[in-house]
């Protein structure tokens, strides 16, 4: 994911859905979330038609990450999921310490 940086700082918070739209109204967003019930829902939020994604991330400099997860997860079966059900979380990464 980061293959050509020894050392890496990360820089992160919580969101709200708010701040995630403003976040990415105006921004090329590029998505690798496979959950489709997530997809469905970051779709409806954001305005945007997104499908399902099994690609692999590589990390460019000035990439904002979104990391989207479930507040209460349930392992090994499909659900349904809400927008309230979602726990956002925007990540910078720099290189160097």
């Amino acid at each position: 994911m980061f293959p050509n940086y020894k050392e890496l700082t990360l820089y992160y918070r919580r969101v709200s859905i708010d701040e995630l739209k403003e976040l990415v109204k105006d921004a090329e967003v590029l998505k690798y979330v496979r959950h489709e019930s997530t997809v469905k829902v970051l779709s409806e939020i954001l305005g945007k038609q997104l499908t399902p994604s099994t690609e692999l991330y590589m990390w460019r400099e000035d990439d904002i990450l979104v990391v989207v997860g479930l507040k209460k997860p349930v392992r090994g079966q499909e659900v349904e999921v809400s927008a309230e059900d979602l726990d956002l979380v925007v990540v910078r990464v720099f290189p160097g310490r």
